[in-house]
This record gives structure tokens, sequence and C-alpha cells, in this order.
């Protein structure tokens, strides 16, 4: 019946009006949350939209679809069919790296570049195959307008790895992140491959390094994350606990994890860079050390896990909130679950009362 009405409704503006006219006040290229207006037959409805194209799209995709249409992977395929020319390719834009400066001025370091640096020339030696995983533009940079700040991704894959993404966010002293994650091709079991490194100032430096089990089953950690124990050993002042009030140590996080906290920068190239070029070099060889399993089975069982990884991940990461103070809540939604979590679908947000 509510289609029927949609339908309905989409005639009747056609005939009315001839065409829906969508105007949007232009802001900054940030995207930035400003208004829209859908005019017609004489009407104005008025909602709150972000300034990017993929705003017009989805709206007009998404009018009569309900709430969730407008997220998770029924609106990427829409968009990635819809719009042409809006990819961006990551090996181009990786050109410019390193960044010379920090965006907030020259006295601001830009505490891990080198990580980033490092592990594009880490990726381009030992990957030949390594290719361009395309995705959407507004998705790939933003600059705020809120304060000097700037985040920037990549993403790329190979002939094991579906997906490996990597972000930058400077925002000078307030603010230094390097993250990424690699995902195993479905015809490997093995764990999510973590990467997250934070600062904000120098006396707030974390770190979080860990191969992350896709199960908890005993056989599973005895396989994969029990070897790490004698590396993970070197590093004593990375062998910290994390908080549980974001990370629930019995779900996607290993007891080999590197976690760090320090009052100063110092550690970051004195103990985090070697273990982290460690770490990444040990997945590697232990990926490639795999024999591939391309049943249907088994390449189905781990699609879910691994998507069950990305919903609880989307669900959790404390790090949504930084990107909603810098680029708006709209856009950090955006990027949490169309390139971030690419397979988490948004969960419905409870009902507002209705007023008596």
């Amino acid at each position: 019946h509510l289609l029927k009405v949609c339908r309905g409704l989409r005639v009747a503006m056609l005939r009315a009006a001839g065409a829906a006219l969508l105007v949007m006040a232009v802001g900054s290229q940030l995207g930035s949350v400003s208004e829209a207006f859908v005019l017609s037959a004489g009407t104005v409805s008025h909602r709150s939209a972000s300034l990017k194209a993929s705003s017009a799209i989805r709206l007009r995709e998404g009018f009569c679809h309900g709430a969730t249409s407008t997220r998770g992977r029924a609106t990427r395929a829409t968009f990635a069919q819809s719009v042409q020319g809006t990819l961006v390719q990551s090996s181009e834009r990786a050109k410019t790296l390193p960044w010379k400066e920090s965006v907030a001025g020259a006295e601001h370091r830009l505490l891990y570049m080198p990580f980033l640096e490092w592990q594009l020339d880490f990726m381009k030696k030992h990957f030949p195959d390594l290719k361009d995983l395309p995705f959407e533009e507004h998705l790939s940079k933003q600059t705020s307008t809120k304060k000097p700040a700037v985040i920037e991704s990549w993403q790329y894959e190979t002939k094991e790895f579906r997906k490996i993404r990597l972000t930058y966010i400077d925002a000078g002293q307030n603010a230094q992140v390097f993250n990424s994650v690699w995902y195993p091709r479905h015809s490997y079991d093995a764990p999510v491959f973590g990467i997250d490194f934070l600062a904000f100032g120098k006396k707030k430096v974390l770190a979080i390094l860990d191969l992350q089990p896709l199960t908890q089953d005993p056989a599973y950690l005895e396989n994969y994350i029990d070897p790490l124990i004698p590396l993970r050993n070197k590093y004593e002042d990375l062998c910290g606990r994390m908080s549980s009030k974001f990370y629930d140590e019995t779900r996607f996080f290993s007891k080999q994890l590197l976690f760090g906290r320090f009052d100063n920068d110092e550690p970051v190239m004195s103990s985090l860079f070697p273990a982290f070029q460690e770490y990444m070099e040990y997945y590697v060889k232990m990926i490639r050390g795999l024999t591939p399993d391309d049943s249907k089975d088994f390449t189905s069982h781990v699609a879910e896990l691994q998507r069950q990884y990305d919903q609880y991940s989307a669900e959790k990461d404390p790090a949504v909130g930084l990107f909603s103070t810098y680029w708006g809540e709209e856009w950090a939604e955006d990027f949490t679950y169309n390139f971030l979590f690419s397979e988490a679908v948004p969960q419905p947000k409870p009902a507002e009362p209705k007023a008596e």
C-alpha cells in the first residue's frame, strides 16, 4: 500500500510540476550540513542534507523506500550505478605523500606520517598485484570548516586481501591519527589486521595493534594468535590492557594485541614503529603460508564472520565521535558505513515519542 501511495504521489508531482526541482544551498567543499528543499506543485518540503553529490542521489532514490535504504549495501549499489565519474583511485592521490606540513601549521608534527609512508612502500614492494579499490570521492578527503583539520583515505586490494584501507587525520596538536585495516579474502579465515594509532596533544598518545580474531574458538586462537607471544613479549611498553568501555576483549580482540598509552610521543618511533613493522611482516608471511579454501560453505562462513566484525566495529568504534566533531554527524555516518566498515548496516534509531 505504501509503494502505491508513493507511486501515486510521484505521478501527481510529475503531472503538477513536470519535474521535481531540488535546490540545495551550496556551501564549503567539506560537506557541512545545509538546508535542502524539494519544490513541487507550489509546496516546499524541508529536510537537512549534507553538501555532497550523493545527498541528491540518495534523496531521489530513497524517496519511496524508507529510511534504511539511504544507507548500507543497497545504497552503495544504487550510488555506484547512478553516479559516474565520482569514484576515486588511491594510487594517484598517494603520489602527494608524505605530507610536508600540518594543516594547522608547520610547528605541528605529523606524528604518524612515517607509518603511512612505510606501509604504502611495504605494500608496493610485497604485492606486485596491488591495485586500487575505488570508492566515493567525497569519502576520500575532507577538510574541516570548524577547526584546522583534514582527513584522507586510501584503499587497495590484492590476490590475498579483498580490502586494505588506510586513513590519516591531521588536526595539528589536537589530533594525529593513523588507522588501517586489512581484510583477507573470504577463502582465508585468518584474523583481520587492525591498526589504530592516536595522539591528542603530546601527553595523550594511544596505540592499538592487533591480529583481530574472527572467533574466540580455542583451536582458532591456538593456530593464529598464540604464535604472536614471542613477538609481543619483545615490546614490554606495548603490553598494556585496553579499557573495556569501548572494546570487548571477548569478541574481536586477541590477548596478544599491542596496546600502549603514553604521556609523551618518544615511544612512537622508538617502540611502536618497529613493532608495527614486525607485526605487518609477520601477518603477510602468515597469510601467504595458508592454503585458500574457495568452497562455497567456507567462503560464506568467513564472509559472515567479517560482516559481524564490521557491524561490531561500526557500533563500538569511539572514533566516530571524532569524525562528527570535525566533519558533521551525517558525513561521519556515511564514512563509517560506506568506507570504514562497509559490510555493516546502521541500526534503526529509536522513534521519537509522539507529542500528546
